[in-house]
């Protein structure tokens, strides 16, 4: 999967002329995720092998409209990865990489849309990255260029001070090799305008327990911020 022509095809249909229409409501983010890595791969202790925090770039965008029975459309990208080199304590050279990029497609129904909004869906997560363990006892690596379908959950409430809302998104499964719990907790301000522009802060855990190749249990966690807009 080439990463820029997915998200460039996905987004050209997102933005089409015909969905910026009166009747639709777009808005996005796009930020900075400062990850702390924790876990292990193989057994090894991701400390161990020298992941420490890694920034990672992500967006996501959504697009709603009224039309009965049609879900809403949710599309997010993640791009986090890190190489290391580490000599172990049997003076073993380890090479190391995590490549946990992954786009999230995403059909989604508003079953509350007040002053609390409440959504209700189903992902479909498309990984395109690897985990490799490099060292002189062998070299060993797990693909990772799946589609994983995942459960998804919103939850945000406008706050009683003006532009300011609070939430909470999830998105959950245990599909075949995978385990993966993935959740955000967010504070958004925006300015009220024609387009309103404004920020978001929170934080993110992401949890991937692979039972495939030699195995991983990895945990991703940290805070992000991001400028958000919607119209």
């Amino acid at each position: 999967m080439k990463k820029p022509a997915v998200i460039l095809a996905l987004c050209s249909a997102f933005l089409s002329p015909t969905l910026l229409a009166d009747v639709i409501g777009v808005k996005g983010d796009a930020g900075l995720w400062r990850a702390d890595f924790d876990g292990e791969l193989g057994g090894v202790s991701a400390s161990t092998l020298g992941f420490s925090e890694e920034d990672g770039q992500f967006f996501h965008l959504y697009v709603e409209h009224p039309i009965p029975l049609v879900p809403n459309a949710r599309l997010s990208y993640t791009d986090i990865s890190a190489e290391r080199s580490e000599t172990l304590a049997n003076q073993q050279l380890a090479q190391s990489r995590i490549d946990l990029s992954h786009v999230d497609a995403t059909a989604y129904y508003e079953l509350l849309d007040n002053w609390v909004n409440l959504d209700l869906g189903l992902s479909v997560r498309l990984f395109d990255g690897a985990i490799a363990f490099d060292s002189v006892a062998g070299d060993q690596k797990i693909e990772l260029d799946d589609g994983i379908p995942m459960g998804y959950l919103l939850a945000e409430a406008e706050l009683p001070f003006t532009g300011w809302s609070a939430g909470a998104e999830l998105n959950y499964t245990e599909y075949d090799d995978y385990t993966i719990s993935d959740y955000t907790v967010k504070l958004r301000y925006l300015f009220d305008a024609v387009l309103d522009v404004g920020f978001e802060v929170g934080y993110r855990e992401f949890t991937l327990d692979l039972d495939k190749g030699f195995g991983a249990d990895t945990d991703l966690s940290g805070p992000y911020a991001a400028f958000a807009a919607q119209f």
